[in-house]
């Protein structure tokens, strides 16, 4: 299991970005708007709506920082967070070679499943929750289909005008296509 981001629920996210930049000099930003990153997903064991978020993307050495802004009031995980103000830390995603290994270790330890996403085969995640210290753990499945993504945020924000602070993009366009293709066709 490697660590992979740190991810923060912000209420307004180009005030995040700047907020970042001044103080603490990170930057620049990839940014997607009113994206629908969940699919196929079920919010504490009920089939969950889709929500929409806004999304930033940057990097502090190799460790990928996120900040999530809840576009409007979707009931899940983000809109808990925002209604009892936390602010600080949202969760710490790992990537994992062994998904179910790794999902049933931290259901063995105490963690719940609040958010699980994907299709079992093809690319899985889940936001585990301990409902003691809160701590969240979003476990992602590392594999053809999932390093992609991770791969070509990594090198869209690295490779972005360090003079411009905010770069938009679609998650369409970093979505691995061929790999998707030939995750479906071994997947039938």
């Amino acid at each position: 299991m490697c660590s992979s981001d740190l991810a923060y629920m912000v209420t307004d996210i180009d005030a995040a970005i700047e907020r970042w930049h001044s103080e603490h000099g990170v930057g620049p930003w990839l940014v997607t708007r009113n994206a629908a990153p969940l699919s196929n997903a079920y919010y504490r064991g009920v089939k969950a709506e889709h929500c929409r978020v806004n999304i930033a993307f940057a990097y502090v050495g190799d460790m990928q920082l996120e900040l999530i802004e809840l576009i409007g009031e979707t009931p899940g995980l983000y809109k808990e967070a925002l209604d009892q103000q936390r602010f600080g830390v949202h969760h710490y995603a790992v990537l994992v070679e062994d998904f179910a290994q790794a999902y049933n270790y931290l259901l063995d330890n105490g963690y719940e499943a609040v958010i699980d996403s994907g299709v079992d085969g093809l690319a899985r995640m889940s936001y585990m929750e301990h409902p003691e210290t809160r701590m969240i753990l979003e476990v992602i499945e590392w594999n053809p289909l999932t390093r992609p993504y991770f791969i070509g945020i990594g090198q869209k924000v690295k490779s972005a005008d360090q003079s411009q602070l905010i770069h938009e993009f679609e998650l369409a366009d970093i979505t691995p296509k061929l790999a998707v293709m030939l995750q479906l066709i071994r997947f039938s």
